[in-house]
């Protein structure tokens, strides 16, 4: 199986890429194979045996877009992203990486499908900014989306677009409404929810 990981340089990516790496399986499938993408080459995580390849691309350059869909890895996670409050402060940078990323992602897989059979599972980091205020307690999966951000609503928008690539079979699509993390490592980034690390770390 080989996986495709996209953002891996971020947090999350990283802790992931480990992870599988080090397990060498998804699931009940062997892991033969990693590809790690973010815009900068993100690093290759220490210990594991599994082969590892490591690249730079911006998924809002359609040709890059290309270039991975091109891998035909069976299974992607999208994790790239413009964080909540960089992506409120920068609103072309936001929906440029966020939103016009996501799609030229999923377009490139769809072509590539168009060419030759190619339906990849497709997991996507989506967030729980797309709700808005004020929230019921637990939040259902079907509870309506009313993002007060652009953050949010351009996760809510890629989220339909998964949901629609996925009906019409282009891709095997799960999207994960992700929660505030406490706490990040390293140093602060432009995320909205960055304070709470902030509270317990700083001191």
């Amino acid at each position: 199986m080989h996986i495709l990981i996209i953002g891996a340089g971020g947090m999350i990516g990283r802790k992931l890429a480990a992870t599988l790496g080090r397990s060498g399986s998804l699931g009940d499938h062997a892991i033969t194979r990693m590809t790690l993408a973010d815009v900068a080459a993100p690093p290759v995580p220490a210990g594991i045996s599994v082969p590892v390849e490591a690249l730079a691309a911006d998924i809002s350059e359609s040709r890059a877009a290309e270039a991975l869909a091109a891998f035909r890895a069976d299974v992607i996670f999208h994790l790239a992203a413009i964080v909540s409050g960089e992506a409120e402060r920068n609103f072309d940078l936001g929906y440029r990486v966020n939103l016009d990323g996501t799609r030229a992602l999923l377009e490139a897989i769809r072509r590539e499908g168009s060419r030759q059979a190619y339906i990849p599972r497709f997991v996507f980091s989506s967030s729980i900014a797309v709700y808005g205020s004020p929230f019921p307690d637990p939040i259902p999966d079907d509870y309506v989306l009313a993002p007060l951000t652009s953050y949010g609503v351009q996760k809510a928008m890629s989220e339909l677009l998964l949901a629609d690539y996925s009906r019409r079979g282009f891709v095997d699509g799960i999207g994960i409404r992700l929660p505030t993390i406490v706490i990040r490592p390293g140093a602060p980034n432009a995320a909205a929810s960055g304070f709470f690390s902030g509270i317990l770390r700083e001191p």
